[in-house]
């Protein structure tokens, strides 16, 4: 019998011995019927722990440091091998004293507008994904710097970074499509499958694919010469070059189930050519599958998104049953809620709320009072207004320059926000190495701007108050819309605060507050003059996607606003192809003082928001990267 297998055995015998002994001693206290109900979770903890380990034994996985027979040693030792770009992760996931069961629910302001891990590019659909799908490797959240295993154990690299060999773990299972299993059109879903190095090479193939609606993915993949299957559980993708982002591409990238997309609903086998147009639209895209801790169960719109532990798990089980994210687009009705009771997770207080309940609550405050707990948190992401520069209005920079000195962001900041906000003066978040320290956010300035605006050739020509300008002998009138959140309180006021102070300089700025739905297809189409917009950021960054020129006329691309700029596309090539860090640095500081020269977003703000919970969940941890609400260190104490 191997050594880990008896230890395991051992293990799970004291495990027993101390629970008889618990309950031996629960009987002669007084309080038995509470206790009786600590003595029953600890019993489920132990079974949930004993299933783990037979699981984890059954698939060659190792257990908390120890090695089991069938593979495990395997995986540990693959963690020393020096040529592994994955390393052993510092961060714990899943707390060891954490209690089993219950249901976390959790705010969501809007419908997501797909689920289609690929096509779709949102933070709302990103954090669905990170619960029910996982990638080859993943950003450690304590080291960023780090890759640590995921679906992949080891990963390896030649030396100039054109070629990456990635072995996959054995007995992992793509979870079952959330279907009616009694119905005999879907006898074909029924069994279970495993991932292999085939679903691996699936998801490069649809990345590349211009037929697939993937924009945001396509300027990172386009320098992939081939992918290899090499045998059941590794491939090989070979770069046709030296790129800076091949690492983070490679092993950031996640399987796909050919298997699923590559047939219809009853099974039957679709034409191969025609697989990529209709992946986009795939009747699956209902019911997202993955491999990760938790299942999809169901989306209603308006109302919940509903996930429950993937007890078929390869890895470590999270200790909460299951996730609802309860859509409540008025969030001081999902305050509500968390006060009654209703809801367990707010993500952000509104900064009204904020301002009212903890900035100025006193005795009064459910945070002083124990009833409810808050921490602030520093969002990995910027918000800012994107200006379309292929609108005549915004064409000029120094217009757009002339909008940011009307934009009274520091007040905003104060007043509007409470504080719950860092100046954003470019595209890197303001604690990154990449953000430039020597640049100073241009002021509030309503003079200065009437000044650019005046030079710009824009003038109150009719007398009514708003500016005029010829260009290309037509006349245009200083007017435009702002499409906005409508589900972001804060946003709404101080976009009216900007739209006076707009006003008294001659500009017309009518607002629009529509749903995020329709706000992204709007952004996508380049439906707009001008948006409130965010990014939600990577540690590693690649600035093609957003900034390059080539990516201003792509459908559905991430450069909206329409930013063309030579010196710019010559450092964003130069970064793809430079690993040297210092100069890397060097070049982004650069590129951060070409930004705020033209203008082409006014950057605002990196929020701070303020999370607030019941106590009824126990280690409420943040990470720094994103999703810093990850709910698997979690757990229900009730």
């Amino acid at each position: 019998m191997p050594r880990t297998f008896k230890a395991t055995v051992a293990l799970i015998a004291t495990i027993v011995f101390l629970v008889v002994i618990t309950v031996i001693s629960l009987a002669q206290n007084h309080h038995m019927s509470s206790q009786l109900v600590d003595t029953n979770r600890s019993l489920s903890e132990l079974e949930r722990t004993m299933a783990n380990i037979d699981r984890q034994l059954e698939r060659g996985i190792a257990v908390s440091g120890t090695t089991t027979a069938a593979g495990g040693d395997e995986y540990a030792e693959a963690l020393n091998d020096p040529d592994n770009l994955l390393t052993a992760p510092t961060d714990e996931l899943i707390y060891p004293d954490a209690m089993p069961g219950g249901t976390l629910r959790r705010l969501h302001l809007t419908d997501p507008a797909g689920f289609n891990w690929l096509i779709e590019n949102s933070v709302d659909v990103a954090e669905i994904q990170s619960y029910v799908h996982e990638g080859f490797a993943r950003l450690d959240f304590d080291d960023p710097d780090n890759y640590v295993p995921s679906l992949a154990y080891k990963a390896t690299v030649n030396d100039d970074f054109t070629e990456y060999t990635i072995h996959l773990r054995e007995g992992v299972y793509w979870q079952i499509p959330n279907v009616d299993l009694s119905d005999d059109r879907y006898e074909w879903l029924r069994e279970r499958r495993e991932v292999t190095a085939e679903d691996a090479a699936f998801y490069f193939e649809m990345a590349r694919h211009p037929e697939v609606q993937a924009a945001h993915i396509a300027n990172y993949v386009e320098d992939i010469e081939k992918v290899e299957v090499l045998d059941r559980y590794t491939f090989r993708v070979t770069w046709g070059r030296s790129i800076y982002h091949s690492r983070s591409t490679t092993l950031g990238g996640y399987p796909l189930p050919k298997w699923l997309y590559a047939r219809d609903r009853d099974g039957n086998e679709l034409p191969e050519e025609t697989i990529p147009a209709e992946f986009n639209n795939h009747w699956s895209n209902e019911f997202p599958i993955g491999t990760g801790p938790y299942r999809f169960i169901s989306f209603r719109a308006g109302d919940r998104i509903v996930l429950e532990r993937n007890d078929d798990y390869w890895g470590e089980l999270p200790p909460i049953d299951s996730i609802e994210y309860r859509i409540i687009p008025d969030s001081d009705a999902g305050f509500a809620q968390l006060m009654r009771g209703q809801i367990d997770f707010i993500p952000r207080l509104d900064y009204s709320r904020f301002r009212t309940e903890v900035l100025q609550g006193g005795s009064n405050s459910p945070f002083e009072s124990g009833e409810l707990e808050y921490e602030t948190v520093d969002q990995f992401a910027y918000h800012y207004i994107g200006w379309n520069a292929d609108k005549p209005l915004f064409e000029d920079r120094k217009v757009r320059l002339a909008l940011t000195h009307a934009f009274n962001r520091e007040g905003i900041i104060e007043n509007a926000l409470h504080g719950l906000a860092t100046l954003q003066t470019g595209p890197y978040y303001w604690d990154h190495p990449a953000n430039n320290p020597d640049i100073e956010a241009w002021p509030f300035d309503l003079d200065r701007a009437a000044e650019l605006l005046d030079e710009a050739g824009w003038e109150d020509m009719t007398g009514d108050g708003i500016r005029n300008k010829e260009i290309d002998g037509e006349m245009h009138t200083f007017s435009f819309t702002l499409i906005s959140y409508n589900h972001r309180p804060e946003v709404q006021r101080w976009v009216q605060v900007y739209a006076d102070d707009l006003r008294r300089i001659g500009v017309d700025m009518r607002n629009d507050p529509v749903d995020w739905a329709l706000m992204q297809r709007r952004m996508e189409e380049k439906n707009f003059d001008a948006f409130t917009g965010g990014w939600g950021l990577g540690w590693e960054i690649d600035l093609y996607q957003i900034w390059h020129s080539s990516q201003a006329d792509i459908p559905r691309g991430s450069n909206r606003v329409g930013f063309r700029h030579d010196e710019a596309d010559e450092i964003i090539e130069e970064l793809r192809v430079t690993f040297d860090q210092d100069r890397r640095v060097e070049l982004l500081h650069r590129f951060h003082e070409i930004v705020h020269h033209e203008q082409p977003y006014t950057f605002a703000y990196a929020p701070k928001e303020a999370a607030a919970w019941s106590p009824r969940l126990q280690n409420v941890v943040f990470q720094r990267i994103r999703p810093q609400s990850y709910s698997l260190p979690w757990y229900i104490s009730e």
